[in-house]
């Protein structure tokens, strides 16, 4: 396997549209790295251009060490699952596995080696005689990855290759592609627009927004410590709640977060980070699961009590989620399923201020 190295990586498209601006980031050897963010932003252009399906305006990109800017795709030693598996649908699992490996020449016994170990690494070995119509969607993404698998590359790029399934088959292949990549030891760049499958999926993310990187980092440093508000309301479901209000000091030097209805005191120990702050229209995002029902819960140093009326109450089995307004903001709150209140109830809540996060109002950098 091998590593990747994009150097100040640009493509412009016609009237002057750019699909990737100014990128830079490097995928170890062995690494899983995803690019996620919406659709447009980027992230499959990118893909194609490590790929060579695309053709750069500006930049460098290293495969193994090597500049492959000038060298066409078959020579870049990749293999690429697309979101359409694009299966021969004359040709049985076999055949359409082998059929690289036939373009290149390979001995027969080589071919008839390579394809039956990745159907057994695949569990599709008894699919071999079939013709892609007689599989189900699963399968056939299957052998769409089996044929990457057989040319044993440096790199696999997988673009979107689940967003064709169903729901619990999803699950299920993030699962299957995960353990390929351990039983493999592959070097795997995966793009998504699924922020679920980026955070089960990648040892670092790429977050991408109209052709420019807007963080990388692990799955768990996203979370909890993204770098600016489109970071922060991308990764996490449901996304993360936000109110625009002013920070404030009170008489005995502690600061307050206010939006007019609901004020909010915050731990001391952020006094130091936000004194410059103080007076200042600012961004409080709070996520779901740090807004407490009192019922279940104490109240510490750092949490405050606010109320809210329930809107609309969202059972999802294991947990509930409750969208509710102050009156002056919506927010939304993730619950245990045990004793919800009804529609149209006021309650009493409470906010995890030490799981806080402020972001600059003009800039939306993050601050805390």
């Amino acid at each position: 396997m091998a590593d990747v190295v994009l150097k100040d990586v640009t493509k412009i498209f016609e009237r002057n549209i750019i699909a990737a601006d100014n990128i830079s980031f490097e995928v170890k050897d062995k690494e899983f790295v995803v690019l996620v963010g919406p659709s447009g932003c980027g992230k499959s252009t990118t893909l194609r251009l490590i790929a060579g399906l695309e053709e750069l305006t500006e930049g460098e990109i290293y495969i193994d060490g090597r500049l492959v800017n000038d060298i066409p795709p078959k020579d870049r030693d990749i293999a690429m699952v697309f979101q359409n598996y694009a299966l021969y649908p004359h040709m049985t699992v076999y055949h359409n596995m082998a059929f690289g490996l036939k373009l290149r020449k390979y001995p027969r016994r080589e071919i008839e080696r390579r394809v039956h170990e990745a159907a057994e690494i695949l569990g599709i070995t008894d699919l071999l005689n079939r013709k892609p119509k007689a599989l189900s969607g699963g399968e056939q993404q299957r052998v769409a990855v089996g044929r990457a698998i057989v040319r044993k590359p440096k790199v696999f790029l997988f673009d979107e290759p689940l967003s064709n399934l169903d729901a619990k088959l999803r699950v299920q292949m993030r699962a299957e592609i995960c353990k390929l990549h351990s039983h493999l030891e592959a070097t795997i760049i995966y793009v998504t627009h699924d922020q679920v499958e980026a955070m089960t999926m990648g040892q670092r993310i790429v977050v991408m927004r109209d052709g420019v990187i807007q963080q990388i980092d692990t799955p768990l440093n996203l979370y909890n410590r993204p770098a600016n508000k489109f970071v922060a309301g991308f990764i996490g479901s449901p996304t993360m709640n936000f109110i625009q209000g002013t920070l404030s000091k009170d008489w005995r030097g502690g600061l307050s977060f206010s939006d007019g209805v609901i004020k909010l005191g915050l731990p001391r120990r952020h006094n130091r980070r936000l004194q410059s702050y103080v007076g200042r229209e600012l961004i409080l995002g709070i996520r779901p699961e740090d807004i407490l029902n009192p019922r279940f819960g104490k109240s510490t140093p750092e949490t405050v009590t606010i109320w809210a009326k329930v809107e609309v109450i969202e059972p999802m089995g294991n947990e509930t989620f409750l969208y509710l307004n102050t009156g002056s903001t919506s927010l939304v709150a993730r619950f245990s399923t045990t004793k919800i209140p009804r529609v149209g109830e006021e309650m009493k809540l409470m906010v995890n201020m030490s799981k806080c996060h402020f972001f600059d109002k003009d800039t939306e950098i993050a601050l805390l």
